[in-house]
């Protein structure tokens, strides 16, 4: 019976072409990616704007192919043939441009620092839950408070708002996981207001200029995975930092966070909003 079931499967099928094989494996790749991502926003109660994107996402991914048969005997011929060249070319280009992306990542590396006499350790913000820092922020914060353990001279700047959920700043409580683990007070200023990576660096700008550490070496601190697009919005919005990735034990937490990254890109590059 498993003969003839395989037997009848297979003259249904048929033998499929490389191509089909290629877009049968990037689709299942690219829900995958989305659907870990969505899973992550869930998991970690994220904004509702946040939803929009995973679910459409999945969404766009997964609902045509189980919907194929439909859409092929309602379309016309040639718009039902235009449409799945697009969708076959939107899931290669996918995974091809993520799997480039993660090669980008992995080889990325940072300079070696100097961490010696007056110096400004600037910590990008991150989710937060009542009074502490989540998990990938305190990873941050732990790279933060070695380079300010090694230098007595180093201050720090921290720097995020409130996001949905959210009772304090991120840089409040960032500025209270410093505090607790013996960084004084007078060594943390604080911006409360920025929402994005864009936000952080003009935060940063704004209070090296209020402070007067024009001259202060700089050095950024942030996810492993964030730090290149640190890089370029800090040359974009001219300033010199060294730079410094906290890695991301947790492969929940690092996978989807790669996925949200890689689709900054695309919203940086489309909607030209470097943020």
């Amino acid at each position: 019976m498993h003969d003839s079931i395989m037997n009848q499967t297979t003259e249904r099928i048929g033998n499929p072409s490389p191509l089909r094989v290629i877009v049968c494996i990037c689709i299942v790749i690219s829900a995958f990616c989305f659907i870990e991502y969505l899973l992550s926003v869930i998991s970690y109660a994220g904004t509702v704007f946040s939803y929009a994107l995973p679910i459409t996402a999945v969404s766009v991914i997964v609902i045509p192919p189980l919907t194929e048969g439909f859409w092929k005997k309602h379309l016309p011929h040639k718009l039902f043939s235009a449409a799945r060249a697009l969708y076959c070319f939107g899931v290669i280009f996918f995974t091809v441009t993520f799997c480039i992306f993660l090669a980008f990542l992995s080889s990325f590396s940072h300079a070696e620092v100097t961490n010696e006499g007056p110096t400004a350790v600037l910590v990008y913000g991150c989710r937060v839950k009542g009074t502490e820092p989540k998990e990938m922020l305190a990873e941050r914060l732990d790279a933060a408070l070695e380079l300010l353990s090694e230098n007595p001279e180093a201050i720090a700047i921290v720097s995020g708002a409130t996001d949905e959920g959210e009772v304090y700043t991120e840089a409040q409580v960032m500025a209270w996981y410093l505090e607790k683990h013996g960084i004084a007070s007078e060594r943390i200023l604080l911006d409360e207001e920025a929402n994005s990576t864009k936000g952080n660096i003009r935060g940063f700008l704004r209070l090296i200029e209020a402070y007067g550490l024009q001259d202060v070496p700089c050095i950024s601190v942030s996810s492993t995975f964030h730090m290149p697009r640190i890089a370029f919005l800090c040359g974009k919005y001219g300033l010199e930092s060294a730079f410094v990735g906290a890695k991301t034990e947790r492969i929940q937490l690092w996978f989807p966070s790669v996925v949200r990254e890689y689709m900054a890109y695309v919203k940086m590059l489309v909607l030209n909003s470097y943020e």
